[in-house]
């Protein structure tokens, strides 16, 4: 199931509610964390979206994009980690 019928807001939110259930579901019987683990993953929210502040307008944008989706400033290219992904953003 793709989560793409969700604004990012919702998304974002969504994590926030699952994380917070996993710390508290923790204690609970197998079948209820089974069914838990079921329904977070038929979510399929995936990892949250890497993002950074623009260093002119400071809006928040994509970490790896090379201008700024809101103002165009150039963006300085930021370090890779080991997978080729960039590093856990600022934002």
């Amino acid at each position: 199931m793709s989560n793409a019928h969700y604004s990012d807001a919702a998304v974002t939110k969504l994590r926030a509610i699952v994380h917070t259930i996993d710390q508290e579901i923790s204690h609970a019987p197998p079948t209820l964390r089974a069914a838990w683990a079921e329904l977070v993953d038929v979510l399929a929210l995936g990892p949250a979206a890497q993002t950074r502040e623009c260093p002119a307008c400071h809006n928040v944008g994509m970490r790896a994009a090379s201008r700024c989706g809101h103002c165009w400033a150039a963006l300085e290219r930021l370090p890779l980690v080991s997978d080729g992904t960039p590093v856990q953003g600022d934002a």
